[in-house]
């Protein structure tokens, strides 16, 4: 009677898969978030776009405190600019932080022929501070946030 035995353990298949899997996750928690973030916004700010944000009441983020889920999240955004040649916004950001990929929005101004106020819809992964950072015709950068609770993650 021959008596068969099978080596318990791992097969090289199973490894390489665990290997290339875990290799996998890390490269997106990296791409995922900057290096050395913080849940400083300016600090984030800062990294993405080279230059230091300042707070500012010119920007009014309107989203709601708490939403169901985060696929379908409203903001409206305005921007206090009279939209001149000599102060105007040139482009606004929006960004989530903790969102898989960042930047969620960009939207581009005119001056004397847009107006600076955008509507529409976001995802966002989980609940988390919501920032909106304007260029302005000068180069400087306006900030503003609003903090959204959302129940179920909108970046499956």
């Amino acid at each position: 009677m021959v008596e068969e035995t099978r080596a318990a353990g791992l097969t090289r298949r199973a490894v390489l898969t665990a290997a290339v899997a875990g290799g996998a996750g890390m490269a997106g928690v990296t791409l995922a978030s900057p290096p050395n973030a913080s849940d400083d916004a300016a600090e984030l700010i800062k990294h993405l776009t080279g230059k230091t944000p300042t707070e500012s009441d010119r920007l009014h983020l309107a989203m709601p405190r708490v939403f169901a889920n985060g696929y379908t999240v409203p903001l409206t955004l305005v921007i206090d600019s009279p939209m001149t040649e000599a102060d105007h916004v040139r482009d606004v950001r929006v960004l989530a932080p903790r969102n898989p990929l960042i930047t969620v929005a960009t939207f581009h101004f005119v001056p004397q022929r847009s107006e600076p106020r955008v509507s529409t819809r976001i995802r966002l992964a989980q609940p988390q501070d919501v920032l909106a950072v304007a260029e302005m015709n000068d180069g400087t950068l306006l900030m503003t946030r609003t903090w959204v609770e959302v129940a179920t993650n909108g970046c499956a």
